[in-house]
């Protein structure tokens, strides 16, 4: 119970440091947007839990998702984030409710409708069109698991994948339909976030565990 105080004592003032490093434009480092997130990892690894695991590897997935995206490598980046989006789901899936509750067939369906009647069709590329096929058919999976996830603080996680969820939409409304105002502050506030609150509530569950 100690080091798991510790470690969220010390993760949360640096995440929040990172945060502010990547908004600052004379902090010129490399792949600092994915400091926050790759923090995340490191921490929630540290803390030893089995149960804990599938979070550790979905934040080092979405960290890599950052490095590549932050060199504009746009289907590798989809990849990446992918698979955090599964660790997410192999996570909320065992604990999740089999019946489908009414609202996440609420959001989950307008997601999809979204998807495939306004996004995919815009896309130019057909290899990147696939990819953003299929990166939002896992995305509306880990929506839905965590929708349907009803243990503890599961209103928090709730909050997170939505969070998740909308800044991946502000990015592709931004990229394949127009230009999103203030986008870089839409995208990334909801983004740090949300991983934060998945960190958050994940590592508080571990402790009520």
């Amino acid at each position: 119970m100690r080091r798991f105080s510790r470690i969220f004592a010390w993760t949360t003032p640096l995440f929040v440091a990172g945060a502010v490093l990547f908004f600052t434009k004379a902090a010129a480092l490399p792949f600092k947007v994915a400091y926050p997130v790759l923090l995340l990892g490191v921490s929630t690894l540290l803390l030893r839990r089995r149960e804990l695991l599938p979070f550790g590897f979905a934040f080092l997935f979405s960290a890599a998702g950052d490095a590549v995206g932050a060199k504009g490598l746009f289907i590798p980046q989809m990849a990446f984030f992918a698979l955090a989006h599964a660790a997410y789901v192999c996570w909320f899936l065992p604990r999740a409710q089999r019946t489908p509750r009414a609202v996440s067939l609420a959001v989950t369906v307008p997601l999809l409708v979204f998807l495939f009647a306004v996004i995919v069709p815009e896309v130019p590329v057909p290899a990147e069109r696939i990819g953003v096929a299929v990166y939002g058919l896992v995305i509306a999976a880990m929506l839905c698991s965590a929708l349907q996830y009803d243990g503890a603080h599961a209103a928090g996680f709730r909050c997170a994948a939505l969070l998740f969820v909308f800044s991946d939409a502000v990015i592709a409304w931004n990229r394949f339909i127009g230009p999103v105002p203030a986008r870089m502050w839409v995208i990334m506030t909801t983004y740090y976030l949300a991983q934060y609150l998945f960190f958050r509530f994940a590592v508080k569950t571990a402790i009520r565990d």
